[in-house]
């Protein structure tokens, strides 16, 4: 951005009015197109395109870094350098939508036509609006979202989606945290997902591309979403594709960062899926389990959370907003471990429905179990599911199974070991502060230990 020293001191004169009126009208969001940088160089004064552009930078500097601010700059002189007629149509585009909002008038409800709700996953995900999957890191959000996204390619029921599709389509990823071949192509190949009408951009992919940040609000994200034509676009974590100013507890910025893709989805009818970590307050259900994100529960039309069951250590997914439709029942599912192309991956495995909500999940008690070596296994499956990252310090594992159960030292040990060799979980070592290795436990479909060792 523009240092006001190295501007012109003159006063302004009357050319300079039109473009400071341009800028107070015009959302600061939207400032940053091509209308407008070529709004900057009009005329042959320097000085005034100096001025010009140091009050673009002072309009937009609370919303926008230096560093994304000369991003831009540099990527409309490079793009309308290589395609000087396609930046220009941009520019008209951009100048008509601006002269639009001078003029913009309310419309007539009476010319508007009735119409039902288009579903693409019937009774859950609706087109043209957000629908959000929310859950504490490694509950199984990502396998639970592979199988609709499965659902949606192939088109084929399952207990998860049993009704059938209008029309199966393709599927934009924009992720955040997966790995494309480690994570995603397995994933999605274990869940049967049809992967030639997926695509994906990772946002460290496209930052080492382009030397931005992909955002949620910016005209990138829309142009590759454009260009792709999904039938659903999957922002995963949503988190990791919000601009860094943006204040997710506060109502107008989500709504502002939000507001460009939700309309996007409504125009070209696709459906958007936000994936979202829920925060760390204990004892919490539903909405407050968002409270960092409230505003998000306003604006989706569908809610979908997941957690797990205290007592059987199966995952839950429960609808608990529905604004089109009777709430959806409660589906429950396993985590199993498979192997993919040579790839370890997870994949999730329908059980059941229920009608429990997730405050019944979460306030329900855990039942005391008895000593054997069977309710010990699954007493160590529960535990390690219920955690945030799916493991525990093996000491502390051991203590809590122990005092939990009731089980003796050497049904622990044995209910363990059935474990280990079973594949179910892992044990590995994790380096700590001091340099002092300390051994875990995590559920095998989490990845390889990366060390064994005999005693428990």
């Amino acid at each position: 951005m523009q240092d006001r020293s190295n501007s012109p001191s003159q006063p302004m004169n009357d050319r300079l009015q039109p473009f400071l009126d341009y800028l107070a009208a015009t959302p600061v969001k939207a400032l940053l197109n091509d209308y407008t940088f070529s709004l900057l160089y009009l005329g042959n004064d320097e000085a005034e395109h100096q001025e010009r552009l140091y009050q673009l930078s002072e309009r937009v500097k609370k919303f926008v870094s230096g560093t994304d601010f000369d991003v831009w700059l540099a990527d409309c002189v490079n793009r309308r350098k290589a395609d000087p007629d396609g930046f220009f149509d941009n520019a008209a585009t951009e100048r008509d939508k601006a002269q639009q909002r001078g003029k913009y008038a309310a419309h007539a409800l009476a010319g508007v036509q009735s119409e039902n709700v288009k579903w693409l996953v019937p009774g859950i995900v609706p087109r043209g609006e957000i629908t959000i999957v929310g859950a504490d890191g490694g509950t199984g959000k990502g396998l639970y979202t592979a199988q609709m996204i499965a659902y949606v390619t192939t088109g084929k029921c399952t207990g998860f989606f049993p009704e059938p599709i209008d029309t199966t389509g393709n599927v934009l990823i924009f992720a955040g945290e997966d790995d494309p071949s480690s994570v995603l192509r397995p994933r999605l190949l274990a869940a049967g997902a049809d992967i030639s009408k997926v695509s994906f951009v990772t946002a460290d992919g496209y930052y080492m591309d382009t030397g931005a940040m992909l955002d949620i609000h910016e005209a990138g994200m829309m142009q590759i979403i454009e260009r792709a034509n999904p039938a659903l676009v999957v922002v995963d974590p949503l988190q990791q594709f919000l601009a860094s100013n943006v204040n997710m507890s506060s109502r107008n910025e989500m709504r502002a960062a939000v507001t460009p893709i939700r309309s996007m989805a409504r125009q070209m009818g696709f459906a958007v899926v936000f994936v979202l970590h829920t925060n760390k307050k204990a004892q919490v259900a539903g909405r407050a389990r968002l409270a960092d994100s409230s505003d998000l529960w306003d604006m989706a039309r569908s809610v979908l959370m997941l957690g797990s069951s205290k007592n059987d250590g199966k995952v839950y997914v429960s609808h608990e907003k529905a604004s089109y439709s009777a709430q959806a029942e409660t589906v429950l599912f396993t985590k199993e471990s498979t192997t993919v192309e040579g790839v370890r991956t997870g994949k999730a495995v329908f059980d059941s429905t229920t009608d429990k909500k997730d405050a019944d999940f979460v306030f329900e008690t855990r039942v005391r179990i008895a000593q054997t070596k069977e309710d010990a296994s699954a007493a160590i499956m529960n535990a390690l599911a219920e955690s945030s990252t799916a493991s525990m310090a093996c000491a502390q594992l051991k203590s809590e199974i122990m005092k939990e159960t009731g089980c003796s030292e050497h049904t622990y040990k044995r209910a363990y070991a059935d474990l280990v060799k079973s594949g179910q979980i892992a044990k590995y070592q994790l380096n700590q502060k001091g340099g002092v290795r300390g051994w875990f436990t995590r559920l095998a479909y989490c990845g390889e230990a990366e060390g064994t060792e005999t005693d428990i």
